[in-house]
């Protein structure tokens, strides 16, 4: 009887002390606004702000990374896809590998596209090719 009584008196003292073990949980709420691409820097600032509250600062370092990748490559809007698509202009031969965020080298005449002046394109090697006006970066290939 005796030792049911201590180890009864034991588990109350455990169960009196559990909050302590216990972790404290915050609630968050996101609250995600689509805004016009701002770019890497945009970008940047954004995946860490992200990273951070997710992960601390390590994660800050990754989303600022990730979040300059994102924010220099997103893809221009659709009524620049349907303007570049339903257009009928000569091929140019470029000959080498058109990627997503590099520039394109060589002597390739750039269209403009109507409502958009951040954006330049031409049809090159079968390809419509859309690039930052003003980095010559290849933002989008259709």
């Amino acid at each position: 009887m005796k030792k049911a009584l201590v180890l009864s008196a034991a588990l109350v003292t455990l169960a009196a002390g559990a909050p302590a073990f216990a972790q404290q949980v915050q609630e968050q709420t996101t609250v995600v606004t689509k805004k016009p691409s701002g770019g890497a820097a945009a970008g940047a600032a954004t995946g860490a702000v992200a990273g951070a509250a997710v992960a601390g600062p390590v994660g800050a370092a990754v989303g600022a990374v990730t979040g300059a990748v994102v924010g220099h490559t997103v893809a221009p809007p659709t009524e620049v896809r349907t303007y570049v698509t339903t257009q009928d202009v000569p091929a140019v031969t470029y000959g080498r590998p058109i990627v997503v965020g590099k520039v394109v080298d060589g002597d390739i005449t750039w269209l403009e596209v109507p409502s958009y002046p951040k954006y330049r394109w031409a049809y090159v090697d079968g390809h419509r090719v859309v690039v930052d006006a003003t980095t010559r970066d290849v933002v989008a290939v259709y």
